[in-house]
């Protein structure tokens, strides 16, 4: 009897026929086979939306392929990834091999791990295709479809360049222009802290001023700190009371994908994309489990490896009382998978050749190893310090001074997180003995000034972290989302940071202006609770695309219909039409101001038909129909 298995990724097929030998026949799609057609919206809006899915010209080969296999074979396995995606890459595959697997056994499997030991497993439980996952599927697609081909050839209308429209990708870049706007609404305002220096009898320490006049102190004016030393100096300091607290921190959950992107990106340097596809390699190698995921569970029997890993490696003391739990913390979290670990617990980092694949490895065992281990525990000090006049009542104020002190490294001796461009990591600090009523000799004052900071632009791990927060698209999409508006040129990189380009700012700008709800930071992430209930069976793929397409799109699309047919100068919206800088050296057209991730620069009006450009620099009015500097 031959059987044969059909995966994602070819770099999966020579591990997993490895693990099966003989009688099995390993095979892949190199992802989706079919999808909705380059040059056509695809979309049938007279028939209840229906997707109209063609052959991908790249997959012809494949498929004949794939065919030929599967008509050879007496059983089908259909081992795709297992999240939405993969579940309707399946879906397709029936669809176009319905004559082959006539009268043939066929198999939905799914494993997360490629181990023999997980592709046994899997081979023994099969299922049925889950057409909930897929009819999710197919709603993200649609309602994608309807925004990007819709809005995008439009948006380069009016904007004279190309430029395009994504349903969660323009939400993306909304995030980074936002904050840039922020940044530069910002208004610094100066605030002080008052220190003062004091001493036991034989040991200095430095306290903070907290409270006055039995709230918060808020210094901000130099006028207001000038008075109070001013008023205090020559008074007697006191200890009114110390309290102690012996406090543990906890690991770090083991990665999801949102939080391996933001990891990598701070310890090691590497950008989403990056880390998505280096991650995905160690995967097909067998490495670590499914790496697209936002779950933070472990099997049972990972937890109790990696306790027995510990135990011998790091003492029992390491190992805690009761063996860790962690609950997802994001947003719309589906919770389908574990958690990213590694495979095999023994298996170190050493066994890779140098490079990211290693580094990511050693980040990802690490982590994991550590989330198991026993808390950290920190020895606490918080002194409240009164002043006054000698046998009288103290002033209404009150200083503070701080101390912590670690007792039992716990998981800290393996896993730290790196810190973001900008954090910074919280210090320990020592205090000397202290007690209630002791007296203290003052030292001097230490007034600082400070000013308001600006919200920090996002780095690429943070953007993540935001997109998380919000619940704007999967996990799984970050990594394409962030490559795709640098790519284009709506952001650029500035010392870690991402600046919106003019480009990105105007796009930005043109979408809000005319599709407020479908750009929308709520409504993005309501749509994706709208695709968990369409995977959960609670809804139906009509009832969400018809919802869209009545109550947030249809009407701001047709107002735009409208514009484009009315299309002509107006001053009071740049967007329309950008001055005319020259005429084109290619067809002598008109060449319009043009922005990219390298610059301003003159563009053929006539693009994409002509490719027409001047290179980046300032223009002023041109004569004669040249372009100058």
């Amino acid at each position: 009897m031959s059987n044969v298995l059909i995966v994602e990724s070819p770099g999966k097929i020579k591990k997993i026929a490895s693990f099966l030998g003989e009688g099995w026949i390993v095979e892949a799609s190199g992802g989706h086979v079919r999808d909705l057609p380059d040059d056509s919206l695809g979309i049938d809006l007279a028939n209840r939306f229906t997707p109209q899915y063609c052959v991908l010209k790249s997959r012809n080969t494949l498929l004949n392929r794939l065919k030929k296999a599967v008509k050879a074979a007496d059983a089908v396995y259909l081992a795709t990834d297992p999240d939405r995606e993969g579940e309707a890459i399946a879906w397709h595959l029936m669809q176009l091999l319905k004559t082959e697997v006539k009268g043939k056994a066929v198999h939905r499997i799914t494993f997360t791990s490629i181990t023999e030991k997980a592709i046994r497993e899997a081979i023994t439980a099969p299922r049925q295709l889950d057409i909930d996952l897929i009819e999710a599927q197919q709603t993200r697609r649609v309602v994608d479809r309807l925004v990007g081909y819709l809005i995008s050839p439009l948006a380069c209308k009016i904007m004279h360049q190309r430029v395009s429209a994504g349903r969660v990708q323009s939400v993306c870049l909304r995030l980074v222009v936002d904050r840039e706007r922020e940044l530069n609404a910002f208004v610094p305002s100066a605030y002080w802290t008052l220190d003062v220096r004091l001493n036991t009898g034989n040991q200095d320490f430095t306290a903070r001023l907290i409270t006055l006049q039995g709230k918060k102190a808020a210094l901000n004016q130099q006028a207001q700190v000038d008075k109070l030393i001013g008023g205090l100096t020559g008074k007697l300091f006191w200890i009114d009371r110390v309290e102690w607290e012996e406090k543990g921190r906890r690991p770090l959950p083991p990665f999801t994908t949102s939080s391996l992107q933001q990891a990598a990106s701070k310890a090691l340097g590497l950008a989403p994309e990056q880390t998505m596809a280096t991650t995905q390699a160690l995967y097909e190698a067998g490495y670590i489990t499914y790496l697209r995921t936002d779950s933070v569970s472990v099997a049972p029997e990972a937890q109790a490896e990696a306790l027995d890993y510990i135990a011998v490696n790091f003492g029992q003391a390491s190992i805690p009382a009761l063996p860790q739990v962690y609950l997802t913390q994001a947003r719309n979290a589906q919770e389908a998978h574990e958690a990213i670990r590694p495979t095999r617990i023994n298996r170190l980092s050493s066994e890779l050749p140098d490079g990211d694949s290693a580094k990511l490895y050693d980040l990802i065992w690490k982590r994991f190893v550590a989330s198991q281990m026993a808390d950290a525990s920190y020895s606490q000090i918080r002194a409240v310090i009164h002043c006054g006049e000698p046998l009288g009542q103290p002033y209404p104020l009150e200083f503070e001074a701080k101390g912590r002190t670690l007792v039992f490294e716990g998981f800290l001796k393996l896993y730290e997180e790196a810190l973001d461009d900008g954090e910074v990591a919280e210090q320990d600090t020592a205090l000397p003995r202290l007690s209630a009523a002791l007296p203290l000799v003052f030292g001097g004052w230490e007034p600082l000034e400070y000013t308001t900071q600006a919200p920090a632009r996002y780095t690429e791990a943070s953007l993540v972290h935001a997109l998380e927060q919000r619940g704007l698209g999967r996990p799984s999409t970050y990594a394409s989302m962030v490559k795709v508006i640098k790519e284009k040129g709506y952001v650029q990189l500035n010392k870690k940071r991402l600046v919106p380009t003019a480009t990105g700012i105007a796009l930005l700008d043109f979408l809000v202006q005319r599709f407020p709800i479908v750009f929308d930071y709520d409504y993005t992430a309501s749509l994706e609770s709208d695709l968990d209930r369409v995977a959960a069976g609670k809804t139906d793929r009509l009832s969400v695309v018809q919802a869209f397409w009545a109550e947030k799109f249809s009407k701001a699309f047709q107002a735009m219909l409208t514009e484009i047919t009315a299309l002509g100068p107006s001053p009071s919206d740049p967007l329309r039409l950008p001055k005319v800088l020259g005429k084109c050296p290619k067809c002598g057209g008109d060449l319009v101001e043009r922005h990219s991730a390298k610059g301003t620069f003159a563009g053929c009006s006539n693009y994409p038909k002509c490719t027409g450009t001047v290179p980046p620099v300032r223009f002023r009015p041109a004569k004669k129909g040249k372009v100058h500097a």
